[in-house]
């Protein structure tokens, strides 16, 4: 089973966040994370930062349930989604490089108490490197890999298609970032070129992989005929019941 989650910034547009409604449930998202939403309803599926900046939306009719604990500040918010918290992110671009560097302190610092529960941090950070595909690197694109490294991240974004497209040429700030070990569990992360968002940034979407549990039946054995304290029906244990 897997999390099916989809990445935007809808640039504070009305067209846009409808449209997004339309495409989750098209593709039985299961989890949003919005930058620059247009609006944040005042409902327990729909979580924003302090500023309304950037939100996460969960979809229990694809499978997740409103979450069971929230965290907030200006410019994140974190969700606990079962197993997974779910941290979304926004940053001006309009604002320096010390104000980007205290903005990743915070968000550090609340990674840290939510470790060692896996993690994804996603959301536009208007940030440029050649780590995550841009042609150069920029001093907030050079501080935030340094952050990420330092804060136990993997880099999930593959390819070089542009997140953000406007006239004047696009770039690559939407990132996405998950804990190690739950990285490995992330399938199939796409930039979706081509599809109309009604913003001037594109769609991500990924899935997350849930980890697999034994169908028990009774008594604890497994479908297997094994039990949970690995022993079969028949064992005794000393293997005084094998054939010489």
């Amino acid at each position: 089973m897997a999390v099916r989650v989809l990445q935007t910034n809808l640039n504070h547009c009305a067209r846009a966040q409808d449209l997004l409604f339309q495409s989750l449930a098209q593709w039985m998202i299961g989890i949003a994370v919005v930058a620059e939403p247009y609006s944040v309803p005042p409902r327990d599926d729909f979580m924003g930062d302090m500023d309304g900046s950037v939100a996460l939306v969960t979809r229990a009719a694809a499978g997740v349930p409103p979450p069971t604990a929230v965290k907030k500040g200006k410019g994140y918010v974190a969700a606990l989604c079962g197993e997974i918290w779910f941290v979304a992110t926004y940053f001006s671009p309009n604002r320096c490089l010390a104000d980007f560097e205290q903005f990743l302190g915070e968000v550090g610092e609340l990674i840290g108490r939510l470790l060692p529960r896996p993690v994804i941090v996603a959301g536009d950070f208007n940030a440029k490197s050649t780590a995550w595909g841009s042609p150069a690197t920029d001093a907030k694109g050079a501080t935030l890999e340094e952050w990420a490294v330092a804060a136990g991240l993997a880099l999930l974004n593959e390819g070089t298609a542009h997140t953000c497209v406007r006239q004047q040429g696009g770039s690559i700030v939407d990132i996405t970032f998950a804990s190690a070990a739950l990285a490995r569990r992330v399938q199939g992360w796409e930039v979706m070129v081509g599809v109309e968002t009604l913003s001037d940034h594109r769609y991500i979407r990924f899935d997350v992989t849930t980890p697999r549990r034994p169908l028990t039946t009774q008594a604890g054995w497994t479908r297997s005929g094994v039990a949970q304290d690995g022993h079969s029906p028949n064992s005794t244990g000393n293997c005084s019941g094998r054939r010489r």
